[in-house]
């Protein structure tokens, strides 16, 4: 049985977390002829960014359906594994606990039918690839445009934003949490954390923590919210797999490094 591990999507959020002896490579134009080893297990992590933008579904099918397909069938044929990400919003018209045996049921968007698709298909044809569905995570590997990739570069440096409404609850993990729990994942499931965050809470906390008032920094445009019809939904599990702590610790030591290096 082969050790080696690969990662595709090298410039993802999930593969910075991934361990330093694993193989990563970038997920773009891949030469299929150049990888024929035997793998242990191939995570596929490219396109992870959720996203709502109102571009032509073709967008997300090109990406989430044809093009991981494709990578999963080379790479389901010379691994023991293929582990690839759906998403909790899957279960986004739920209200409460949710769990991997709960149907799918979402308010529809390109990204959300996309993921369905994908899901579908691989079940249809392949047995040795496990789908896992992350609630939303960020780090500063966030990109430009979502809401902790704003709040980051505030800290970081010094920056005054606009932000919308994030006086909401929400499962939120970090990147860290995902990778350890895809490492050890033996059947599709959900990868939460079993508790809720006050959105607005937990941002003000970070402000704190380097002596930032948030209210010097952060401006709240109303207009902006866009969490009227959202329900709340979380992961069903009788332990608190990942704390409050747990994400407040990791997101602080990875901002403290940056603020580190810029001195």
């Amino acid at each position: 049985m082969s050790n080696m591990n690969l990662v595709i999507g090298n410039n993802s959020q999930l593969a910075q977390y991934f361990p330093g002896d694993y193989e990563k490579i970038s997920s773009r134009n891949i030469d299929f002829e150049k990888y024929k080893t035997q793998y242990d297990r191939v995570y596929i992590c490219f396109a992870e960014q959720r996203t709502y933008i109102k571009d032509d579904f073709k967008i997300f099918f090109d990406t989430n359906v044809e093009y991981t397909l494709k990578v999963i069938d080379h790479f389901s044929s010379i691994s023991n594994n293929v582990i690839v990400y759906g998403t909790s919003e899957l279960w986004n018209n739920c209200i409460g606990t949710i769990n991997i045996d709960i149907p799918f049921d979402y308010r529809i968007s390109n990204y959300i039918e996309s993921k369905k698709i994908m899901i579908n298909e691989i079940h249809k044809k392949y047995k040795n690839v496990i789908i896992l569905h992350p609630f939303n995570f960020n780090s500063i590997y966030r990109k430009d445009g979502f809401l902790f990739s704003k709040i980051f570069d505030s800290i970081v440096n010094k920056k005054q934003i606009t932000i919308g409404n994030t006086y909401f609850y929400r499962e939120l993990l970090h990147p860290k949490f995902i990778v350890e729990q895809s490492i050890i994942a033996t059947h599709d499931d959900i990868i939460g954390s079993g508790r809720l965050i006050f959105v607005n809470d937990f941002i003000r906390s970070l402000y704190y923590y380097f002596d930032l008032n948030y209210d010097d920094y952060v401006t709240e445009d109303s207009s902006k919210n866009i969490t009227n019809n959202e329900k709340i939904f979380y992961l069903d599990s009788k332990d608190v797999l990942y704390s409050e702590l747990d994400l407040f610790n990791d997101t602080i030591i990875e901002l403290t490094n940056i603020l580190n290096k810029s001195i």
